[in-house]
């Protein structure tokens, strides 16, 4: 069985195993981090990890919307408005018309084109006039593209002077590259969210090479360039706060999932959080995450912890941990090919490991052997711990208070050879 975790950071999501934790006694003493000068990932030992790179990438202008661009039969559908309704009513009744005026010449002749005729009317009206429609738009549009190309053409100069004062201040971090890109911010007029998200993955990128020149005993010295390079591509208050903890909780994973967070490490990262100005409260997933990982140093097989629980074992069986929790499925959004949703709960239940077997009791105690799980996945940011077991259409999740430890304790408790040892 393999236990993986599963985190998204401003980097990009990450995803990496959790093998039995070291002792505190065995993490290096190496006060290097495991995270380079352009944010990636810095591997000290052999692990399963995947990762994307930092992408700065480039600032794009919202396409306008245009008639020509939208079908005819969608412009036919009603829009909310008393027009848009009458329209459709008389297609309908002009439809009506048409198969009684068909049934009449079925059944007493040429009187029956009154009908078809009238239908046929009734029906091209709403037709011909949203043709018109579109067409009048379409003259419209044609008006304003000549002022709105050369709107977009200020503007995408605008936004490529933009991005090039950018990428000069991380290249060259001077006083000089950052007044020129406070001058291009100045004459920058698109709104904030279209350029907010390159200017947040250059300050970010900033800090890297900041930190892997200062250290983390020059995290003050980080922090003043990133708040200056902030300043000057115009991020808001909150993001310069932002992009300084995103800095922090990239530091931090990596070295979780190199399994290199002890007192050495822990020491550097206390250095970062002073000279970013960071509390625990501004943090409080991450220092959680850390909390379980920490619990979990040391414990093997032959040390799981052993406790009372409320289940019945069987002979030569013990309990391993026990928690409160709920089973979750997850809620697609209501549209057609939705990819999107959120993490729903279904009832109450209690989470029962033992040396055997996965317990989860609702009203009724659901068991599996825990040699039929195949994998466990943490994902933190939604605190769900997914199971799979032999059934792959048919996935466990559940959400508990400590995912990470809950689900490290399934995969060492997963590899106990069940047999009395004679047998073994």
């Amino acid at each position: 069985m393999t236990f993986y975790v599963q985190k998204s950071l401003a980097t990009g999501p990450i995803r990496f195993g959790v093998s039995p934790r070291k002792a505190s006694e065995s993490i290096d003493d190496d006060s290097g981090l495991s995270t380079g000068r352009n944010g990636e990932f810095v591997r000290h030992r052999e692990l399963f990890f995947s990762a994307d790179t930092l992408r700065v990438g480039e600032a794009v202008l919202p396409k306008t919307a245009s008639i020509s661009s939208t079908p005819f039969l969608s412009s036919l559908k009603p829009d909310g408005t008393p027009r848009g309704w009458g329209f459709l009513a008389l297609m309908i009744f002009g439809a009506l018309f048409v198969i009684l005026g068909v049934g009449v010449l079925a059944n007493k002749g040429p009187q029956g084109w009154v009908e078809v005729i009238l239908g046929i009317i009734m029906i091209a009206v709403p037709i011909v006039l949203t043709a018109q429609r579109r067409k009048q738009i379409r003259e419209q549009e044609e008006r304003e593209r000549v002022e709105r190309e050369a709107t977009e053409k200020r503007n995408r100069e605008m936004l490529a002077a933009y991005s090039s004062a950018l990428e000069r201040a991380r290249r060259e971090p001077s006083a000089a590259a950052f007044d020129e890109l406070r001058r291009e911010r100045a004459a920058l007029t698109l709104p904030y969210d279209i350029w907010r998200h390159v200017a947040r993955q250059t300050i970010l990128q900033i800090g890297f090479e900041a930190l892997a020149q200062f250290s983390p005993s020059g995290a003050a010295e980080v922090a003043k360039r990133m708040d200056d390079a902030s300043e000057a591509a115009g991020l808001t208050d909150e993001d310069r706060v932002e992009v300084k903890r995103d800095l922090y909780r990239v530091t931090l994973w990596h070295l979780l999932a190199d399994d290199r967070l002890g007192s050495t490490q822990d020491e550097q990262l206390n250095a970062i959080r002073r000279g970013f100005g960071i509390a625990d409260a501004d943090v409080p997933t991450d220092l959680a995450a850390v909390s379980e990982f920490l619990r979990l140093r040391g414990i093997a097989p032959a040390t799981l912890p052993r406790r009372d629980c409320r289940v019945k074992l069987a002979f030569q069986e013990y309990c391993i941990h026990e928690t409160a929790g709920a089973t979750m499925k997850f809620a697609r959004a209501k549209k057609k090919r939705a990819t999107s949703g959120k993490w729903v709960k279904e009832r109450d239940c209690t989470v029962t490991i033992t040396n055997r077997r996965l317990i989860i009791s609702t009203k009724k105690q659901n068991e599996l052997p825990l040699s039929f799980v195949d994998d466990v996945m943490v994902n933190v940011d939604t605190n769900v711990m997914t199971i799979h077991t032999g059934n792959a259409k048919k996935p466990i999740h559940l959400q508990v208070a400590d995912p990470i430890y809950t689900a490290n304790l399934i995969d060492i408790a997963a590899g106990i050879d069940p047999r009395p040892k004679g047998f073994a």
